[in-house]
This record gives C-alpha cells, sequence and structure tokens, in this order.
C-alpha cells in the first residue's frame, strides 16, 4: 500500500508543477485466483496479476484523462504529462467537479484472502450437486474465481482512500440436454464474500437450472395477445432496470433532454407498492461502493419511494450541467423490497400470460418503448405453468408498465449486486407466429 501512495503523491506533485488546476488519481493491484470447468471437466486454473494508475486532471475547465498498467517512475511521469496534454487538446467545460478534501479514511470490504481449498473444494461440490439435481444439465462453462483488490485514490484536495477488499464470484453458463433435444444456453452467476454456504444454494442457482431442465420440451404461440408478464430478476434488470435508469435518470438522458422524467421529482411515476433504492452499504452488498469517481462519499437512497420519484442519478458533473441535485452513490446495488404475494400464488391468478427469464432486445426507445425476444420462458394458462415457449416475441412500454404492476413477489434474488424480487406487469404484448 505504501508503494501505491509513494506513485499518488508523485502524479499530484507532477500535475501541479505541470500547470493543473485540480487532480485526482487512483492506483490499484489486483490478484485472481481461477478455476475453469469447460464441457463439464476441470479445465484451467490460475492466478492473473493486475496493476492500473488513473488519471485525471482539470485545467482551466479542460479535463484529460489517462490509464496505464505500469507503477515505474518513468511511466508515471510520462502519463502525467500525456494527461495534460490531453486535457489541453479537449473543450473546455465548467461542470466538471471534484468532491473538496480533505479527507482521510480507510475501507476493508469482504474478503481480502483466498481460501483456495475451500473455493476448490465448493467448486467440485457445485458441479457434483447439479449432477445429482439437475443430471440433464450440461454446464459449457464454469468459472470460479477470487478477487482481491488494494488501492489508492487520492485528489489535489487533499483526499485519501485506502481500499482493501476482496470476493468470490462463480458464473456458470450452461444448457440443457436430453437425447436429440437442447435448450438455448442460460448464465447465473453469483458473488459472496464467505464459503459458508454450498454454491448451488445461493441466489437462484438452483431455481434457475431446474426451469433449464423443463425448457427441453418448447411450443410455439399461434398468434398474439396482450397480458400479464411476470419479470424473473434477470429479464427486471434488462427491460426495466436498464431502462429507467439509462433513459429516464441518467447524466446523458437528462444532459440532452431526452428523459420523459425530467420534469418528474416528486410525481408518481409508478404503482404506491414500488420502491427502487440503491445501497451499496446493504449487508447483501458484496464489497459495495464506497466513493463516486470523484470522491464522493456513498450514501444509500431511495430513487422511487412509494411509487413517487425521488432522485435522479446524476453525477456531480451532471447535476452541475442541469441544475440537479448529485445522487448520493453511483452504484449498481438496486433494492426493492419484497411484496407479499408468493411467485407460485402470483402464477394461480394468471389466466393467461407468460414468465420471462430472460431478454433478448435492441435498445429501448427514449420513451421507453421496447420490443425483443422472450428468451428461456413460459406460457401460464389458467393459473398454470403450462410449457416453455420458443419464437415468442414481447412488446410494451416500460412507463405503462410501472403503473400496472400486478403483484410483486415475497422471494428476493440476491447475487451479491442487487436484491429483487418477481414482478408481475399487467398490458404487455406477447406474440408468437
Amino acid at each position: 500500500m505504501e508503494r501505491m501512495m509513494e506513485i499518488g503523491r508523485l502524479i499530484l506533485a507532477e500535475a501541479k508543477a505541470l500547470g493543473a488546476d485540480e487532480a485526482v488519481c487512483r492506483i490499484s493491484e489486483s490478484e485472481k485466483r481461477e478455476f475453469n470447468v469447460d464441457g463439464g471437466e476441470f479445465s484451467l486454473m490460475r492466478t492473473l496479476f493486475d496493476r492500473g494508475v488513473s488519471i485525471t486532471v482539470l485545467k482551466a475547465h479542460h479535463k484529460g484523462t489517462v490509464h496505464i498498467n505500469r507503477f515505474d517512475e518513468e511511466a508515471v511521469r510520462a502519463a502525467v504529462r500525456d494527461c495534460l496534454a490531453a486535457a489541453e487538446s479537449a473543450e473546455p467545460d465548467e461542470a466538471w467537479e471534484f468532491a473538496p478534501g480533505p479527507d482521510e479514511r480507510e475501507f476493508r470490504k469482504g474478503a481480502p484472502e483466498c481460501d483456495t481449498e475451500a473455493l476448490f473444494a465448493r467448486t467440485k461440490e457445485l458441479m457434483a450437486d447439479i449432477a445429482e439435481r439437475h443430471p440433464k444439465i450440461l454446464m459449457e462453462q464454469l468459472i470460479c474465481d477470487h478477487n482481491a483488490r488494494r488501492s489508492v485514490f487520492m485528489t489535489s484536495g487533499g483526499i485519501v482512500y485506502r481500499t482493501v477488499a476482496g470476493s468470490y464470484a462463480f458464473m456458470l453458463m450452461y444448457s440443457g440436454h436430453d437425447g436429440d433435444k437442447a435448450t438455448s444456453f442460460y448464465g447465473s452467476e453469483v458473488t459472496v464474500d464467505n464459503l459458508d454456504r454450498p454454491v448451488i444454494e445461493c441466489a437462484f442457482i438452483d431455481r434457475e437450472l431446474g426451469a433449464i431442465e423443463r425448457q427441453l420440451d418448447t411450443e410455439t404461440l399461434e398468434g398474439k395477445f396482450v397480458g400479464p408478464v411476470i419479470l424473473a430478476p434477470g429479464a427486471l434488470g434488462e427491460i426495466v432496470l436498464n431502462t429507467v435508469a439509462g433513459n429516464f435518470l441518467s447524466d446523458g438522458s437528462l444532459i440532452t433532454g431526452t428523459s420523459i422524467w425530467k420534469d418528474k421529482l416528486g410525481e408518481q411515476v409508478a404503482d404506491p407498492r414500488l420502491t427502487v433504492s440503491l445501497t451499496p452499504s446493504a449487508p447483501w452488498a458484496v464489497c459495495g461502493e464506497s466513493f463516486s469517481g470523484e470522491g464522493y462519499l456513498s450514501e444509500d437512497f431511495d430513487v422511487i419511494r412509494d411509487g413517487v420519484l425521488q432522485s435522479f442519478m446524476l453525477s456531480q458533473y451532471g447535476a452541475n450541467k442541469t441544475g440537479g441535485r448529485r445522487a448520493l452513490n453511483q452504484s449498481g446495488n438496486v433494492c426493492i423490497p419484497a411484496g407479499d404475494t408468493p411467485l407460485a400464488e402470483i402464477i394461480r391468478g394468471i389466466d393467461r400470460g407468460a414468465l420471462v427469464m430472460r431478454f433478448s432486445g435492441g435498445q429501448p426507445a427514449p420513451s421507453g418503448e421496447f420490443s425483443g425476444v422472450a428468451k428461456n420462458s413460459f406460457l401460464i394458462e389458467n393459473g398454470e405453468i403450462r410449457t416453455a415457449l420458443s419464437e415468442t416475441m414481447i412488446s410494451g412500454s416500460v412507463p405503462d408498465m410501472l403503473t400496472h404492476i400486478r403483484a410483486i413477489s415475497s422471494e428476493l434474488y440476491r447475487d451479491g449486486n442487487v436484491s429483487v424480487p418477481y414482478i408481475a406487469f399487467d398490458g404487455v404484448t406477447i406474440s408468437g407466429k
């Protein structure tokens, strides 16, 4: 850590000597220990090391940024010079701003030290559990790793943040197979800060493996209809949460004025049962964000509370450009509280609709209109999951869906990054042949 501190002090001194008004740098080291499984067999064990230096300077409201992966003094000094040159060639913008200092803190998060034997044992156990519980699953690729990270974040304003963090991640890519029949692929993943539980019991991995097995026999939907759609956590993120964040609440959409919610702060934009927060300090958020790239300490906040829009997701730069308020964190740790209805009961209340686990489609329009393929999905009829679907499209409007929520599940999906339920929406178009 002291070597990284020395590099940080060198960068800030060099930037000042070259005429920078402000400078920010992050120096980091990482170590990854990884196991790979391909086609059901262990194929790789490796340890990877990485270094990174990120430098940003402001000079007369011109901003420059440079990234390198070397720690030697000559390379660092050259990077500072390149950063100043990049700033001098950039357009001036008075909205750039870093957090004020001074402030000095240390953050220790997750599992900085790897228990390699336990990681290997849990990986072997996961493969055995899948073979026993889900014999029709072919594990196309399984990557299990431990990531340890040490970093120093420093600013010319006197901020010094030291971070030591580590976590385990399990990323599964698989499909169902039975004779000549095969499903499309599906991915499950989870990030944890300990290895106390069997991996198959984490997140919804066991549930998702079982769902893919049930998709070996599919049917093509004839015609189309408008009805309720239950979005599993993955599809909820792909269709709804990403659209809301990117199209309605982000720097880009608000600076350009394309956000349809730009004048909606304090107004009802969703069903009163819906609350959406960003909570990097939550116990389930593994190695959650401690501070933003601008140097502001992260705090939890509500984006939507009881259906009312509470905050945009603006950086300090975006806030300065729009006259808005900076969001209290820039994390992706989305939290939606559970509802009071079990998923099975939500399904029983649907005459005809669909359960969508994955979505494949283009970028939604600025208005939130979307259309794409419902992947790894099921037809619901007469309150039951009837069959797996193939070649089925879904389309709709995200703003309309948010005001037409049928139910929120009592089950919560937690993968170390988000905590979200299943949500059923009315008024979605489901199209087959």
